[in-house]
């Protein structure tokens, strides 16, 4: 067994978000055999909370009793290859990023869109995470996880993730139920295609290149994504702060109308998607200083922890953003975070 407890860690260490205070206790799992056996000896009333990368969670300020729970296992398996495409399983514990750049070494595409994300792989299925027209579930076969209610192993289909827009089953309903150890994904070794977004088509056509390298798509995602989002090893955020509100197509219509600058996407016949941070951008509040919390000056949809600052502080901020976008536009932000509670 080669589970590792420490005490009296920083909780600064442990999320983007660095709120001050300390866990009391992390356990950090190294393999399957770790989970197993530290779930099947953990006490029932005992608290726990299973932490990635931190890059997608807000702690309370304070200092923390519950368990906070690692899986650091990193390896990668290429095991399948058949017309041209690839099954490939990793672990939960590497970085999302290294992932990333490790399939774009390897010649297989499906992933590239979602370069420079922080966090764990483990994590990504959790909120579905997105990017540039990409999603975890356009390329997720499925996910095996570690039941805590059955004690065992389980494998988990892309149906029965069901996933929604920053969404799934591990959000909701059986949130806490499973740790997820490995993901097995469905990647092409086809000529990569620019991802069909905006912003990224427009970098492409000003560069001439009609058929970039898989390297090249990277690369341009990585210069796109530092030009929107801080570096959280730099500035203190979890990067987007609000999901982008989805509305009926007539209502966009009716604020792109009435507020010309508003970024909207469509989603399908009937929903458009309007972007958060273009509805915050429109009440001239990019840049704007609550003390210590601050809306990013180079994103309004990223909020900044500029030291020192307390949970409480961070709601009072979200509360007047949410309310003043709600009494402008009529539409109600979301918070994409998960914002913890330890009381």
């Amino acid at each position: 067994m080669s589970i590792l407890h420490k005490q009296n860690v920083p909780l600064a260490t442990l999320s983007t978000f660095r709120m001050n205070g300390i866990a009391k206790e992390v356990v950090c799992l190294e393999n399957e055999t770790d989970v197993s056996e530290f779930f099947a000896t953990l006490s029932p009333d005992k608290k726990w909370f299973m932490v990635g990368g931190g890059s997608n969670i807000v702690f309370p300020d304070g200092d923390c009793d519950m368990c906070i729970v690692q899986y650091l296992a990193r390896d990668i398996k290429i095991i399948e290859v058949e017309n041209n495409f690839a099954h490939v399983v990793v672990d939960g514990g590497l970085k999302w990023d290294d992932f990333v750049a490790y399939t774009v070494q390897n010649g297989l595409s499906g992933i590239e869109a979602l370069s420079a994300i922080p966090g764990s792989t483990g994590a990504t299925p959790v909120q579905n995470v997105g990017a540039y027209g990409c999603e975890i579930k356009d390329t997720l076969i499925s996910v095996r996880a570690y039941d805590c209610i059955e004690k065992r192993f389980v494998t988990l289909s892309n149906a029965q993730c069901t996933f929604g827009y920053r969404d799934s089953i591990f959000k909701s309903e059986a949130k806490g139920r499973y740790i997820i150890t490995q993901i097995t994904f469905l990647l092409s070794k086809d000529t990569p295609k620019i991802p069909q977004y905006a912003g990224v088509m427009e970098y492409f056509s000003k560069k001439g290149i009609t058929q970039p390298t898989l390297l090249q798509i990277r690369e341009a995602i990585i210069e796109i994504r530092s030009n929107k989002l801080p570096d959280p090893k730099k500035i203190a955020s979890v990067g987007s702060f609000f999901k982008n509100p989805v509305v009926p197509t007539e209502k966009a219509i009716q604020l792109k109308n009435e507020f010309p600058k508003l970024a909207i996407f469509p989603v399908d016949e009937k929903n458009t998607k309007i972007g958060a941070g273009s509805l915050i951008d429109g009440l001239g509040w990019k840049g704007k200083n609550f003390g210590n919390i601050s809306i990013y000056e180079g994103n309004a949809l990223v909020i900044v922890n500029n030291g020192n600052a307390t949970q409480n502080e961070l709601m009072e901020s979200v509360s007047q953003i949410i309310s003043e976008v709600q009494k402008k536009y009529g539409v109600i932000l979301e918070t994409e975070p998960e914002i913890l509670n330890f009381k």
